[in-house]
Order: structure tokens, then C-alpha cells, then sequence
């Protein structure tokens, strides 16, 4: 993720605007996964964790918390919204926490910033390090019909003291969507003016699927918006991960037998 996205204006913007589909839609579907999967699960890691959303539910639910972010603004947001949460400030692609927790999420579209495919089975790995042997990964994704489908546009969002305007674009044949955004943020009688350009890339179903595989994962996924089966054009994917196999110096000993790919 480019070092230049989620500075200090637009990590306010993101804080105090893009919070709701956390509570509306991701809690919701995430504490009755958590639930019915690992009802015995104590200990909950959000990675690209931001303003911390949803380690603020997990906390109030009674888990222990964990934050991973590399933006440091976006990091400072999430001490105030959930401070009871341990907050690292890493890469995900260099994960090193040094524990494993029951519980692992990355949620709205974080993992489509990694546009390599190398990159984004460096995470899963890792995530799958991380995660204690009877534990459940879950993370969402924009598909490559997702961003085809929505990510040509321009957009104006105002508040009292910001306005920001969005502008989308898709390239098929890279599978890459650019955000522009272009913000003005009140300052005494004027305004200070910010500029980011968020990347992300579309991955197919079947890609997402191979590098889950690859990476010793069994998973189930669900279409974003109805939360059932996938459609052939879900524009965002929902996967449930858990260890599909034990390997050597990752897992402790009496993880499940899952096979890769599988439902469960």
C-alpha cells in the first residue's frame, strides 16, 4: 500500500464518514460468524485496521483486541475509537505480532491494495501464522467484475468543514482501479487542499480461491451486499477462512483437517 494513502485529512474524512457499513452490515455478519465457528474464540486481530471500527465492537463484545495499520493517522484515530486495543503500525505483507489469536479480519476492500498476486499470498500466509489452529480468518474483497462494473465515476461528498470529489477508473487489461481523491479541508477563513490516488486491483473469484489454497486455507465465500451464494458478477466477496492442514512450524499441535477449498 503506497505510503502517500490515508494521510491526515483524509484519514480524518474516512473516520468520521465511511463508519457505518461497519456497524450496518460487516459487525453483524462477522459476531455470528465468530460465534457459531469459534464460539470459545477470546482473542480478535483486525488487519489494515484504520480508525478502528471494529475493534471498538470487539472490545465492547469482550475479546481481547488487535490492531495492525501502516498508516499512522489512521492508527491514532483508532486509539481514541477502541482503546483498549493493542495497535501495531506494520505491513501486513511482514506481519510479525510474534502471538496467534482466534479470530483474524480485514475488512472493506484492504487486501485489494495488494495488486500483486505474490503480495497477497505473502498476507494470507501470514495470516494463516497468526491464526490459532481452531480459528476463522475472514476478509471481503472487490472482484474484477466489481471494479469493471463501478469504478468509472466521479463523486462529491461535502460536510461543514470538507468537501472531497472522487474520481474512479478501471483498466481491464491490467484489472487495476484508481481513486483520485481530491479534498479541501477548512483551515481559518480558507481551505488546505489534499490529493490521493488509491490503486486497487480486481481479482477473479477463481484467483482469490487458488492463492486461499496455496496458502493452506479452506474457505467458504458469500456475496458482500446479500450475504448468500456468490453471483457470477458479485461486484465484493466475503470469504471464511479456516487452517486446512497442518504444516511444519506454523500451527500448534490439534488443528482440524479441513480440505482446501471446501465448505465446512
Amino acid at each position: 500500500m503506497p505510503v502517500s494513502v490515508y494521510g491526515k485529512d483524509f484519514a480524518m474524512i474516512y473516520n468520521t464518514h465511511w463508519g457505518k457499513w461497519t456497524k450496518q452490515r460487516a459487525w453483524p455478519f462477522l459476531s455470528r460468524t465468530v460465534t457459531g465457528k469459534v464460539p470459545r474464540a477470546r482473542t480478535w486481530l483486525d488487519l489494515c485496521c484504520g480508525p478502528g471500527w471494529l475493534l471498538k465492537y470487539a472490545s465492547k463484545a469482550g475479546f481481547e483486541t488487535f490492531g495492525v495499520d501502516r498508516s499512522r493517522h489512521q492508527l491514532a484515530h483508532a486509539r481514541r475509537n477502541a482503546p483498549a486495543a493493542k495497535l501495531f503500525r506494520q505491513d501486513i505483507r511482514a506481519l510479525s505480532l510474534g502471538f496467534r489469536v482466534d479470530v483474524i479480519t480485514c475488512m472493506f476492500d484492504s487486501l485489494n491494495y495488494l495488486t500483486r498476486k505474490g503480495d497477497l499470498l505473502k498476507a494470507f500466509r501470514l495470516a494463516r501464522r497468526h491464526l490459532a489452529g481452531s480459528g476463522v480468518f475472514v476478509f471481503d474483497m472487490n472482484t474484477f467484475e466489481g471494479l469493471q462494473d463501478t469504478w468509472k465515476a466521479t463523486s462529491a461528498m461535502h460536510a461543514k468543514s470538507w468537501t472531497t470529489i472522487l474520481t474512479s477508473s478501471f483498466e481491464d487489461r491490467t484489472a487495476l482501479g484508481c481513486v483520485e481523491i481530491t479534498g479541501f479541508v477548512r483551515q481559518g477563513k480558507g481551505y488546505r487542499k489534499f490529493v490521493e490516488r488509491h490503486v486497487e486491483r480486481g481479482y477473479r473469484a477463481a484467483e482469490i480461491d487458488d492463492l486461499l489454497a496455496r496458502a493452506g486455507f479452506a474457505f467458504r465465500k458469500y456475496d458482500a451486499k446479500s450475504l448468500g451464494r456468490p453471483r457470477k458478477r458479485s461486484p465484493r466477496l466475503i470469504y471464511v477462512c479456516r487452517t486446512a492442514s497442518r504444516r511444519p512450524g506454523l500451527l500448534k499441535k490439534g488443528s482440524g483437517q479441513l480440505r482446501s477449498g471446501g465448505g465446512f
